[in-house]
């Protein structure tokens, strides 16, 4: 790799991180800085760490090593980043979900799908902002004057505490409720969605909350599962007809979804069985 493919990957970085903190800046209610925001800080973000990833051993920014053509997308390098035998990066659980939340954000602006709120935007940007100054000075020794002037960061470092006043207000909000039950909110990541009122007080994400027709237990609307799929279907007269469903609905929560499977299989293996014994019944009665 030449040196000046090593320099891009570092220095275009730091030039979308400056470009984010420039939109992040404005003063505007305008949510379309807001989406420039995200867009340049996430790919600062992949950018960096690709970056940490050469400088390990350059191999690892491509999805193949064998085939150096390339490179990896933001999600391979979080999780290599992760790996002990590569990056080992303390990376938490809860900072790879907001990683990734913000990524599906980018993604959702870049398609033409995006109906995300002006508030959720700003504070998607403070949570990566937050951990790219964390990244840029742990994981590649870069002073801060290196990526963000100091009237820039304290600008940007506003948003941050009003991040931290919003969250106080949300826990503050939630212990005024007495013994409701608190989820971590599939949106924000935070452990702020009340769901009495199947609502997050935090990011104010709403979804309904239902219960799982298998084991009873309440879940997200989103992570129920549909297993009609499993389920015998034939085909008649143009359109997919529903043969057998073996007792079950046709959406179960993630945990029951080895056991239905199971169930599945059990009941096909004994109908299986019981045809099988009428089989030879009827043979040795008709011998």
């Amino acid at each position: 790799m030449s040196k000046t493919h090593r320099l891009d990957l570092l220095n275009n970085s730091i030039s979308y991180f400056r470009e984010a903190v420039a939109y992040a800046q404005q003063d505007s209610t305008e949510t379309n800085h807001w989406k420039f925001a995200i867009l340049h800080v996430v790919q600062a973000m992949e950018l960096a760490f690709k970056e940490r990833l050469r400088r390990i051993h350059p191999v690892f920014i491509y999805e193949s090593v064998d085939r150096p053509d390339k490179t990896i997308s933001l999600r391979s390098a979080l999780s290599r980043l992760r790996n002990p035998q590569i990056g080992n990066i303390p990376i938490t659980d809860v900072e790879r979900g907001k990683i990734e939340k913000a990524f599906d954000l980018r993604s959702d602006l870049t398609h033409f799908e995006f109906n995300h709120s002006h508030d959720h935007i700003e504070l998607k940007f403070a949570e990566i902002f937050s951990f790219m100054i964390f990244f840029y000075r742990s994981h590649l020794n870069l002073e801060t004057v290196a990526f963000i002037d100091e009237e820039a960061h304290n600008n940007i470092i506003k948003l941050v505490k009003t991040r931290a006043e919003l969250m106080e207000r949300a826990k503050t909000y939630i212990a005024s409720r007495g013994d409701a039950t608190v989820w971590m909110c599939l949106s924000c990541q935070e452990d702020t969605f009340l769901v009495s009122e199947e609502q997050c007080c935090f990011c104010h994400h709403k979804e309904r909350i239902v219960e799982c027709p298998t084991c009873g237990t309440e879940n997200f609307e989103s992570e129920l599962v549909d297993i009609s799929d499993l389920f015998d279907w034939d085909y008649d007269e143009g359109r997919m007809v529903l043969v057998e469903n073996f007792g079950l609905e046709e959406s179960a929560c993630p945990e029951c979804i080895s056991e239905t499977k199971q169930k599945i299989e059990d009941i096909r293996r004994s109908q299986y069985d019981e045809d099988r014994a009428m089989e030879e019944y009827y043979a040795r009665k008709g011998s």
